[in-house]
């Protein structure tokens, strides 16, 4: 785990600070449930000094890491359709409403960007008005696709900016990946369909991307590289971009716009 999830831990709980709502956006994986479960671990964490937190040895850690805590709760899909349900949302708030035996009483919903507009609106009271003590964590891949009510009310962490550098580097990597998708580089739709999916983590990693391959045919058309069909490809590169900063779905427009790039190429 990244030294720099130890830090964020230090400066919330090192004066009791830790805000009632948190959201961890990242990608869904082994990674994000690691990075949840230390983070929910430094916050109840007993250790008297910050800086050891988690210390993985008191008695909360070692509740946690056992799955036995009874100050964590992480919200489950009871639903025969494997959906979130009003159920699930209406236990998960009855436990937040419980005192915590030790630091924090915390909920955790995993994948929580897949939550009903329904679900979301059950759970703004919580959001809104906690129970003192009590700390709901929302994991997602991407924040967007949650309401901006609920967004508002939680504190952002991008698991990208507490990555260590191999991490970054390879998401920069697959970043440079998908770009040359998009400038000729033999890719089949499905595939492409598939890696933004997988490795797109957000909207800002789009838009990222987009200026990547805007500035790739920038400099083939200054080099004089079919300069005709890299103005066109740019035209499409600046639509795309202006409909994912008008709110549209990143992957929808990047579908779009390889299906229109494979016609000029």
């Amino acid at each position: 785990m990244p030294s720099s999830i130890n830090s964020l831990i230090v400066n919330i709980t090192e004066g009791a600070s830790a805000a009632h709502a948190y959201m961890i956006e990242g990608a869904v994986g082994e990674a994000r449930d690691t990075f949840v479960q230390e983070f929910v671990k430094g916050l109840c964490c007993q250790a008297g000094d910050p800086a050891d937190r988690p210390c993985a040895e008191c008695a909360s850690c070692r509740q946690i890491d056992a799955g036995t805590s009874m100050d964590v709760f992480h919200m489950e899909r009871t639903s025969p359709s494997k959906n979130y349900s009003v159920r699930d949302a209406e236990e998960l708030i009855e436990v937040l409403g419980m005192s915590p035996y030790g630091r924090y009483k915390i909920g955790v919903i995993d994948r929580a960007d897949e939550l009903s507009e329904t679900i979301q609106n059950k759970l703004l009271k919580t959001l809104e008005e906690p129970e003192a003590g009590s700390v709901i964590i929302l994991a997602v891949s991407n924040r967007d696709n949650l309401l901006q009510t609920v967004r508002s009310r939680c504190s952002l962490i991008r698991m990208a900016d507490h990555a260590d550098e191999e991490e970054t580097r390879e998401h920069s990597e697959a970043i440079r990946e998908l770009a040359g998708s998009l400038t000729g580089d033999h890719c089949a739709f499905y595939e492409f369909r598939q890696d933004i999916e997988k490795k797109l983590k957000s909207r800002e990693d789009a838009l990222e991307m987009l200026a990547l391959v805007e500035d790739l045919c920038r400099d083939r058309m200054v080099a004089g590289d079919r300069p005709g069909i890299m103005a066109q490809a740019i035209d499409l590169i600046e639509l795309a971009t202006m409909d994912i900063q008008r709110q549209m779905d990143h992957r929808k427009a990047l579908k779009r716009l390889f299906l229109e790039m494979e016609d000029i190429w």
